[in-house]
C-alpha cells in the first residue's frame, strides 16, 4: 500500500492531467484483480490447462509482434498492451507447474527439460523486442534452475559451458547488439564522454537524485522533473522523479519498501504447504527483485539504464495489472499457507 501511494503521488507530479487519470484506472483494476484472487483458491484458479491457455496466449501475441518489426506494444483501440510483461507471469506459472508435477529431491533431466522446452520460446521471442525484459526472463529462469535443485556435477558443467561460450561468443555480440543498446553500455562506462548524446539520461538522472539531497525539494517541485530535463520521467526514470522531490530519506524508505516486500514474498514461499504455491511465490520474489534492482541499480548508475520500470512507481498499464495480480496470488497462497489440503 505504501509502495502503491508512492505511485500514485509520483505520477501526480511526473505525469500530464490524462495520463495520471489513465494510471488511477490502472490502480483501481489493480485493487480489483488483487483482491479477487487473494480471496480465492490459487490452486483452482491456475490449473494446469488455464496455465497452458494463459501461456499459447502470451507466447501468440509475442510472436505476433516479433513479425511485425519487433514491436514492444501492442495497439488497441483504447489502450496499449505490453506481452512482455504478462510473459513474466506466463513463465513463472509454467515453470511452478513444471517442478510441482515433478517435485523431487534434486532436479532431473527430464524436468529440467520441461523447463527449458517452455521457457526458451518466451525467452527468444521477448529478447528480440525488448532485450531487458529477456535478461528478466533468463534470470526467472535460472532461479527456477536453481531452486529446484541442481546436482553439483551438473552446476559445476554449466558454469564451465557458460564461461567458454562466453568466451568464444562474447567478442562477437557486440556487433549483434542493436545501436542503442551499445549505446547505454557505452553511457554506462563513461557518460561524460557521451553528455549530450547517449549519456545524456544517465547523467540527468544523477543530478536529480543527488539535487534532492537529504529531505528533497518537495511535491513537484523538482527542477529536472519540471523543465524536463529528466527524459522518459514518468516511466523508466520516475525513480529519479521521486529521489528528487522526496530526497534521501524518501528514496531510501522505498528501497526499504521493496526490501520488505520481496522478503515477505519468499518468507511465504517457504510457509506454503503445497510445491505449487511455493514455487509460485518464489517466481513473483524474484521477479520484484530484478525489476527494482535493474530500474533503481541503472538510476543510481551501478548498472546501465534499462527500460524496465520500476513496480507500482513507474506508469504502464500492463506493469501494474502484472504486479498486483502477482501479489494477489501471493495473498492467496499465504492464505492457505497452513492448510494441509
Amino acid at each position: 500500500m505504501f509502495l502503491v501511494g508512492a505511485g500514485v503521488l509520483n505520477q501526480a507530479s511526473a505525469s500530464s492531467g490524462i495520463m495520471f487519470k489513465k494510471q488511477l484506472l490502472w490502480f483501481s483494476l489493480g485493487w480489483i484483480i488483487l483482491f479477487g484472487l487473494a480471496l480465492s483458491d490459487y490452486q483452482k484458479i491456475l490449473s494446469e490447462k488455464i496455465i497452458l491457455a494463459f501461456y499459447i496466449v502470451v507466447a501468440g501475441l509475442l510472436l505476433f509482434l516479433a513479425l511485425h518489426h519487433h514491436q514492444r506494444w501492442l495497439k488497441l483501440k483504447f489502450f496499449s498492451l505490453q506481452p512482455s510483461e504478462f510473459a513474466k507471469l506466463a513463465l513463472i506459472f509454467i515453470s511452478a507447474s513444471i517442478l510441482h508435477k515433478y517435485d523431487k529431491l534434486n532436479l532431473d533431466l527430464k524436468t529440467f527439460g520441461w523447463l527449458t522446452f517452455f521457457a526458451c520460446p518466451l525467452i527468444l521471442l521477448v529478447a528480440v523486442g525488448d532485450l531487458d525484459q529477456g535478461l528478466i526472463l533468463s534470470s526467472i529462469y535460472i532461479s527456477f534452475v536453481l531452486v529446484a535443485g541442481v546436482p553439483k556435477r551438473l552446476l559445476i558443467f554449466g558454469a564451465a559451458l557458460a564461461i567458454a561460450l562466453g568466451i568464444i561468443v562474447g567478442p562477437h555480440l557486440w556487433n549483434l547488439l542493436k545501436p542503442y543498446q551499445r549505446a547505454r553500455v557505452e553511457a554506462f562506462i563513461n557518460p561524460e564522454a557521451f553528455a549530450l548524446s547517449r549519456g545524456y539520461q544517465v547523467i540527468q538522472a544523477l543530478i536529480a537524485v543527488g539535487s534532492g539531497g537529504i529531505k528533497g525539494l518537495g511535491f513537484k517541485e523538482g527542477l529536472s522533473s519540471r523543465l524536463n530535463y529528466l527524459p522518459e520521467k514518468h516511466t523508466d526514470l520516475a525513480f529519479a522523479v521521486w529521489a528528487e522531490e522526496w530526497g534521501f530519506i524518501g528514496a531510501s524508505l522505498v528501497v526499504i519498501a521493496f526490501g520488505i516486500l520481496v522478503c515477505q514474498v519468499l518468507k511465504i514461499a517457504t510457509q506454503v504447504r503445497d510445491s505449487f504455491g511455493k514455487y509460485l511465490c518464489y517466481g513473483i520474489g524474484i521477479m520484484f527483485f530484478l525489476e527494482a534492482l535493474i530500474n533503481i541499480g541503472g538510476i543510481i548508475h551501478i548498472l546501465p539504464i534499462a527500460s524496465v520500470p520500476l513496480p507500482f512507481l513507474s506508469y504502464g498499464g500492463s506493469s501494474i495489472l502484472v504486479n498486483m495480480a502477482a501479489l494477489g496470488i501471493v495473498l492467496s497462497a499465504s492464505r492457505k499457507r497452513y492448510s494441509f489440503r
